[in-house]
């Protein structure tokens, strides 16, 4: 067996998370990945055997010199089984069974291999001669899900905070609050929910009468423990919708925190799940 670390053929700069103003394929790459390759000659069994103890789904396989002549895995297995002859397909050389992948530049943008991700479930980065790397529709749903979370999670706590809000009061009473928090010159056109801003939503939850009167049924007693929830939010959100840069892992945490304390406080006020 060949094992070749990603680091040792393409050198960190490749495959950096820098960042860049369009997503590209190098961005695709799990940091920690490591390309694990067979030579040409190797037994079906020993290849499955070391992808299912390194828990990969494909082994390029190699020449002598390391070129890559295809790509073993466990569709191109199936694909390729009525070509095997008779007898134990165990033993029968993985270069009988590979698949061609398509190669794709590092700088690639992510658009141009979707189509490629959805028909083989991976695309190879670099080429022939110098493989830098392997990329899975699996790596794109992390790396999608990745830049994707931190806008759904503020969008869920945004509609949160307004259904708990809407739920507190009658629409007259909620206008009301509205009116009586933001001065008139704040450039509401209706005194309405959705035409808040997170800031100026806020300081109407958080009015002390307005608080005291109707929201506190909703969001519970204690005022000031609302304000410490909520308030980190404001500065996440600004980040994330002003493309500032990442937020941390511990700014996630923190959405995810009040996400969960705004889904206890809807169940216990008889909300859905």
């Amino acid at each position: 067996m060949v094992s070749a670390s990603t680091a040792d053929s393409i050198g960190s700069a490749v495959v950096a998370k820098t960042p860049v103003r369009f997503a590209r394929v190098r961005e695709l790459v799990p940091d920690d990945q490591e390309i694990v390759a067979v030579p040409v000659g190797t037994a079906v069994g020993d290849a499955l055997h070391t992808m299912r103890s390194r828990n990969i789904d494909q082994l390029p396989v190699t020449t002598a010199a390391g070129l890559v002549i295809g790509v073993f895995s466990h569709r191109s297995l199936a694909l390729g089984m009525h070509h095997v002859a008779s007898g134990n397909p165990l033993i029968a050389p993985v270069d009988d069974l590979v698949e061609d992948l398509r190669f794709v530049l590092p700088s690639e943008q992510v658009e141009k291999v979707l189509d490629s991700l959805a028909a083989d479930n991976a695309v190879l980065v670099g080429d022939e001669e110098q493989l830098l790397a392997i990329v899975t529709a699996a790596d794109l749903n992390n790396f999608l899900w990745w830049r994707t979370q931190p806008f759904l999670l503020l969008r869920d706590i945004e509609l949160g905070v307004r259904d708990l809000m809407r739920s507190s009061c009658s629409p007259e009473e909620l206008s009301a609050c509205i009116t009586v928090s933001l001065p008139s010159g704040s450039g509401i056109a209706e005194a309405l929910l959705e035409n808040l801003t997170w800031s100026q939503l806020l300081t109407v939850l958080l009015q002390d009468s307005n608080f005291g009167r109707h929201f506190r049924h909703q969001f519970g007693k204690n005022r000031g423990i609302v304000k410490v929830t909520l308030d980190p939010v404001r500065e996440i959100r600004n980040k994330v919708f002003h493309f500032r840069a990442e937020i941390s892992l511990e700014e996630l945490q923190s959405l995810k925190d009040v996400t969960a304390w705004l889904r206890r406080r809807t169940i216990m006020n008889g909300g859905g799940r």
